[in-house]
């Protein structure tokens, strides 16, 4: 469910880029708003879908001031592999700790909220649309949406109560334009 968080400053960590390098989160929202996004294990349909949604939405995204980080739980070359077969064209960024998402209390779930028989009809539609990778990772992990201003506080979040559960694009944005004006670029 989405909240607006009031003064609550992003943890203080480090991403490893495809290069391998250690990068600051505060590196990523130094410069504009960061909608930070954390994505299941890396053969989630769902995650796989909204990858390409936020895809489909970046040059929004950018015009309302908003850059695209999205996080997995794999090491760098598998980042660079996501990023690759899915054509992103913003960063993708490893955790394979999960040390980040811990950071952020991106909760996990239970076998109801990960492979329910109510998720089977969206996971159909999603595998449809966008395929399927080899699941990796934390299967029990779920996804966890962050907008973080300049000044490194969480002005949103968006934790799903189900692995199907992801934010709503036009939402993310309407709170972008509370807290700075539309570019027109």
């Amino acid at each position: 469910m989405s909240s607006y968080a009031v003064s609550v400053p992003a943890p203080h960590v480090h991403l490893i880029a495809e290069d391998g390098r250690q990068v600051p989160l505060s590196e990523l929202y130094a410069q504009r708003l960061l909608l930070l996004q954390f994505s299941r294990h890396l053969g989630c349909v769902f995650c796989v879908d909204h990858a390409k949604q936020l895809l489909k939405n970046y040059e929004t995204f950018l015009k309302h001031g908003i850059d695209v980080a999205l996080v997995i739980m794999g090491d760098a070359e598998q980042a660079r592999k996501f990023r690759e077969v899915l054509k992103l064209t913003y960063p993708v960024f490893a955790d394979p700790d999960q040390s980040v998402y811990r950071a952020f209390n991106v909760p996990r779930g239970n076998v109801w909220q990960v492979a329910g028989p109510h998720l089977w009809w969206e996971g159909l539609k999603a595998l449809t649309r966008s395929g399927m990778g080899v699941p990796r990772g934390d299967l029990m992990q779920l996804s966890g949406t962050f907008l973080i201003d300049t000044n490194g506080q969480i002005v949103w979040d968006f934790l799903p109560n189900s692995s199907v559960e992801f934010p709503n694009i036009d939402e993310i944005v309407v709170v972008a334009d509370t807290l700075s004006p539309i570019s027109d670029a």
